[in-house]
């Protein structure tokens, strides 16, 4: 029995590199019809069957999404909607874990050559200019969430109007000594900063004069041990925001450690309304994070009609649970 032709002589058959022949049965599309047309006459002289592994299968849509899995910005909350969404379109839902804008680069050029992809999401990270230029060039149907970046659709919350809620509450309360809690800017934040600066600008003076600030990174120890320190100080806070539920969680536990009562003694609000805080009945800005997965999908599904970016913004809400 003769051995099977392998994909390398196809290659060398048609005079094309192996990767242009792979990328044949895989990504016919990213080629010239008259290459295709080649290496398939190459193929059908030699009696070569591509791998299964490289075969298309147009039933199957491939989305891959960019984001940061465990972080405070609500990206798994944002996944869960966005996985919702196409449970009614057959899809192999591909899931890279961004730990800097740059790490896109890489996965989305393999992505390009060498699987057939439909789409890509990226969900509350940068998207790396070089990752730009190739999804326009092969004209890659895209969907950034809370990026705007004009040359893209995108679905976005204002962060701004977000924070300006919690400001606004406070402002109204009787609140004196109000501390804004932070996570501390990461290289891969695309606003750093924004959520003090527009909740500082929009507290009234009075009550600003009197605020402390505090900038932690979420998951570590050292954000309880600081909060504790903040609680248990001589200066009474008797307000907090906290710019992501997961700080906001933080506090809370740590109120009810040192006996301190919310909201009776301590006003709480949280930011993100991710499944945790309504669990805990914590007041927070809603920043609709499943509905943004959801409305990216569907926003990506809808370029089969049309190339044309949109533009889409879902307006915060202050959601008042126990907490304040």
């Amino acid at each position: 029995m003769s051995k099977r032709a392998t994909l390398a002589q196809v290659a060398s058959y048609a005079q094309v590199s192996i990767a242009t022949a792979s990328r044949c049965f895989s990504n016919p599309e990213l080629l010239k019809p008259e290459t295709v047309t080649l290496v398939r006459q190459a193929a059908a002289a030699l009696h070569y069957k591509a791998p299964r592994i490289l075969e298309r299968d147009l039933s199957i849509a491939r989305i891959a999404v960019f984001t940061q899995l465990f972080n405070h910005q609500g990206g798994t909350e944002r996944l869960r909607g966005i996985s919702n969404a196409l449970r009614a379109w057959p899809h192999e839902l591909i899931v890279h874990d961004v730990a800097d804008s740059k790490s896109s680069v890489d996965y989305v050029r393999k992505l390009l050559a060498t699987k057939r992809i439909e789409g890509l999401i990226f969900s509350g990270v940068p998207i790396h200019e070089e990752v730009a230029m190739n999804v326009q060039r092969f004209e890659l149907p895209t969907v950034l969430i809370d990026i705007d970046d004009s040359r893209f659709s995108r679905v976005l919350t204002s962060e701004k109007k977000g924070c300006e809620l919690a400001a606004d509450y406070f402002n109204k309360s009787g609140a004196t000594n109000v501390l804004f809690l932070g996570a501390r800017p990461s290289a891969i934040d695309i606003n750093p900063g924004i959520r003090l600066k527009s909740f500082r600008e929009r507290l009234l003076p009075e009550k600003r004069a009197a605020s402390v600030e505090l900038l932690v990174d979420p998951l570590s120890q050292v954000a309880g041990v600081e909060i504790r320190k903040l609680l248990k100080s001589k200066k009474k806070i008797d307000a907090v925001f906290a710019d992501s539920d997961l700080l906001a969680i933080s506090v809370y536990v740590a109120a009810r450690e040192l006996g301190i009562s919310i909201p009776k003694d301590l006003l709480l609000i949280g930011y993100g309304d991710c499944d945790s805080a309504g669990q805990l009945a914590i007041s927070t800005v809603r920043t609709h994070l499943d509905a943004s997965g959801r409305r990216a999908v569907e926003i990506l599904r809808a370029h089969e009609h049309s190339n044309a970016p949109v533009r889409e913004e879902l307006k915060p809400e202050l959601i008042l649970r126990s907490t304040t």
